[in-house]
């Protein structure tokens, strides 16, 4: 039987599939296989990570029926199994990227926000649909939102619970990029293969930036790079892209470095 989710791996990029198609509806067998998943990039040595779903939607959010008559205890107990996985991928390693086409609703919005970029397909609708059966984002989506685009447009979207198009949470700093559906696939792989080459520990250290700016603050964030950027100096990488720019200049730099992730 093939598992509902998946991770391979692609020369140094990483791939997390979800494969419940049509809508990639979150089981408990999917979000079962996606924790299990999480954890393969983690162990991984993958110095990028695709996020992306088999069909024609990337995901129209939970099997609702797995809500029916649960109780407060064991929905606690559920999320506090699933929320540190969001954090688990949100805080890897290496730069992530969402491929989104189709729908991409509640859970399956939640997925893509917990990635360091997404990528969204011209006809991709996207949604925090979790008004219309009278709860809230259960695994960070409202939040994430927030520090894309502020705090007026996640109350927009969480009440409303409508659907948005790709190009509009393009303008609102949700969604990176939008591509032609035909070759979202192909572009995101493309773009996850120049992050996988480049400077793995210094996006790492970017990716610790900004996440403590946003929980802590800029002072924080000031005070931080002291203890992540500095052990750059000795990485293999960091030498390496000095002394290529000493020896041919900025404008031959992007072309003459070759980054090994160390």
């Amino acid at each position: 039987m093939m598992a509902a989710a998946s991770f391979s791996i692609e020369g140094d990029v990483g791939v997390l599939t979800l494969n419940n198609p049509p809508l990639n509806l979150w089981s408990l067998e999917l979000m079962a296989d996606w924790k299990a998943s999480v954890d393969d990039a983690y162990r991984s040595a993958i110095r990028a990570l695709v996020v992306r779903a088999e069909g024609p939607f990337f995901s129209g959010g939970a099997d609702v029926k797995i809500f029916q008559g649960m109780s407060t205890k064991a929905a606690r107990e559920m999320f506090e199994l699933y929320l540190p996985v969001i954090r688990k991928l949100e805080t890897l390693p290496f730069p992530t990227i969402a491929a989104v086409q189709g729908l991409c609703l509640a859970a399956g919005m939640e997925l893509v926000l917990a990635c360091d970029l997404i990528w969204a397909g011209e006809s991709a609708r996207l949604g925090q649909t979790e008004a219309m059966i009278a709860t809230s984002t259960l695994l960070g989506g409202i939040q994430r939102i927030t520090a894309r685009a502020g705090a007026a447009r996640a109350k927009e979207m969480v009440f409303s619970g409508a659907q948005y198009d790709s190009h509009t949470l393009e303008r609102w700093n949700i969604v990176n990029r939008v591509v032609p559906d035909d070759q979202l696939n192909d572009e995101v792989m493309k773009y996850a293969k120049v992050l996988a080459a480049g400077p793995t520990a210094s996006h790492m250290v970017g990716k610790e930036l900004i996440r403590k700016y946003l929980t802590a603050g800029l002072d924080a964030a000031d005070q931080h790079v002291l203890d992540a950027a500095m052990p750059l100096f000795e990485t293999v990488d960091m030498q390496h892209g000095v002394e290529t720019l000493v020896e041919h200049g900025v404008r031959n730099l992007a072309a003459r470095a070759r980054f090994i992730g160390k």
